[in-house]
């Protein structure tokens, strides 16, 4: 049963069930495990109600979260990152999920100002009442501050955090119910997910952290004369309130004024898929959501990103991951993509790995075959989302956001110019930047990293076998195993476990030498040849160690 303090939100609870059953889906609350708070009044509706076709569910499902509000508007967002969970109708259809809200009073506006900046008549020189837009979580105004800079201030609905902070914890109740009455979703976690979606969605409550994120952009694209970022104004900005420079400029959705201005729509094609995949490839910090509302036409040559509330991250490691994923399609390598698969975690140890390599070897061919311009990325998109759903993969949320910015970034350039080939501008780019990544300053900083990630703990071994004998001579350890082996099992492993040590020694000599190559570039010839014939030392021992395999 529900803990005391839930109690009091008993009504809440009904609502949600009651606005489920209204939209036909009964079947859902009884999968879910929910009949013990279902009430009375519809039951028998739960109880009768059958399974419809997934595409009618994932309508309806959509048309129910509209209605229960913000909260559950982005928890069906953050579930059309999830094609490992939902199939990919229901991920298109909640992918539609629009903040369709109306707009604050003008005394909600200014109560919510005054109480983080002051009254608006006292900070700006003219700030206008009527918004731009409006959506679940804020609205935006335009404005003057009285330094004369032209801005637009996005202010967070009030006691928007404490509205969403309780249907939260209805939700996590909600979650832990059907923990303990659904195995499926015992198995999902469905309690440890609701936890990462309410971390997420407080986040995305905070505009301070919004406002890094859009200086971040900013500094990233700071020598490119292209690229437009708007500028944060800081001392008019808090956890509720943002205040940013306003870009005067024509949004890519707006086709006709785009004709109208006589704009080689080829052109804008170019700039707009170029400077994103610039995003992605050079710097590996994205807009998530790059709808044409939020890119701005300046001029032919110049272009304006703005709204960064959504953005994505890619380590280094994960663009590496990436470009190793990309050149094993590309060369028709199954095998090397399961392996990447398995090493970025997407592929876990209880898959069917035959079914994956069938359903991989598709896609592959599919990619590879295509001629140039009949790449569809959303069908495409579609395929592994499928792919992923049936074979319980584990999808990132970096990746999965990655797949549907690059879907609308295809479908813009196709919009503006029918000649698009999202191909012909990704392969150039992609080919230019990882070649970048394998020179040697960049691939001695891997190394580096892998020599405190792997052989550096080796240094510990000798002080943990000493406490693991300690402790074994105390009595506080305890092994029982029986094992009988043949004389020729036990050459056999006595061979295995020497090659080992001598690999790791022939490793760290490796990893070491390059490390002192690196440490005398700056002058030290001494250093640098020491290096250099340390390397050629383990080099030369990794090849006859080599051999030695071969020959047993």
């Amino acid at each position: 049963m529900f803990k005391r303090k839930n109690i009091r939100q008993l009504q809440r609870y009904h609502q949600i069930i009651n606005i489920l059953v209204k939209h036909g889906l009964g079947y859902l609350v009884q999968r879910l495990g929910w009949e013990e708070i279902t009430p009375s009044s519809c039951r028998s509706e739960v109880c009768s109600c059958e399974r419809e076709g997934d595409e009618i569910l994932a309508v309806r499902l959509r048309m129910a979260l509209t209605e229960l509000g913000p909260t559950f508007v982005k928890l069906g967002q953050m579930l059309s990152t999830r094609p490992d969970l939902l199939p990919p109708v229901f991920i298109c259809e909640l992918e539609e999920l629009q903040d369709k809200v109306s707009a604050l009073d003008e005394e909600q506006i200014i109560r919510q100002l005054e109480h983080d900046l002051g009254h608006p008549d006292q900070i700006f020189a003219y700030f206008d009442r009527q918004p731009l837009a409006a959506a679940s979580i804020g609205q935006v105004h335009r404005a003057r501050l009285k330094s004369g800079e032209e801005v637009i201030v996005k202010v967070q609905r009030p006691d928007l955090e404490v509205t969403m902070q309780n249907d939260l914890e209805i939700i996590r109740s909600l979650a832990e119910l059907s923990e303990r009455r659904s195995p499926e979703a015992r198995r999902i976690g469905v309690a440890a997910m609701i936890d990462d979606y309410s971390r997420m969605l407080i986040r995305e409550l905070d505009y301070e952290r919004e406002a890094r994120s859009t200086e971040r952009a900013r500094a990233n694209f700071a020598e490119d004369d292209r690229v437009i970022i708007p500028r944060i104004f800081w001392e008019y900005s808090t956890r509720h309130v943002l205040t940013e420079e306003y870009i005067e400029g024509v949004k890519l959705s707006n086709m006709g004024e785009i004709s109208r201005r006589g704009w080689d729509r080829r052109q804008l094609s170019l700039l707009g898929t170029e400077t994103f995949l610039s995003q992605v490839i050079l710097h590996g910090f994205f807009q998530a959501d790059p709808h044409p509302g939020n890119i701005l036409i300046i001029d032919e040559n110049k272009i304006a990103f703005i709204d960064f509330g959504e953005v994505g991250s890619l380590t280094e490691n994960r663009l590496l991951q990436l470009g190793e994923l990309l050149l094993s399609v590309s060369r028709r390598d199954v095998d090397k993509a399961i392996a990447t698969l398995e090493d970025m975690e997407i592929i876990g140890e209880s898959v069917d790995r035959e079914g994956v390599e069938e359903d991989l070897a598709d896609l592959v061919g599919y990619v590879t075959s295509s001629s140039v311009g009949e790449l569809d990325m959303n069908r495409l998109r579609v395929e592994v989302m499928d792919v992923a759903y049936r074979h319980d993969l584990r999808m990132p949320s970096y990746l999965t956001a990655l797949m549907k910015a690059l879907v609308t970034v295809e479908g813009v350039g196709k919009k503006l110019d029918p000649t698009f080939n999202f191909m012909d501008i990704a392969q150039p780019l992609a080919i230019k930047v990882f070649e970048e990544r394998l020179k040697p300053d960049k691939v001695y900083k891997h190394l580096r990293r892998r020599y405190y990630r792997d052989i550096k703990p080796l240094g510990t071994l000798p002080a943990d076998f000493q406490k693991l004998v300690k402790t074994t001579g105390q009595g506080q350890l305890q092994v029982t195993m029986q094992v009988e082996f043949s004389l020729s099992s036990k050459r056999q492993m006595n061979q295995l476990a020497s090659r080992l040590g001598i690999s790791m020694i022939i490793s760290a000599g490796l990893i070491s030498s390059a490390l002192i190559i690196a440490a005398g570039r700056g002058g030290g010839d001494v250093i640098t040849l020491v290096g250099a014939g340390g390397f050629a030392v383990a080099l030369i021992g990794l090849v006859v160690f080599s051999l030695s395999i071969l020959r047993s």
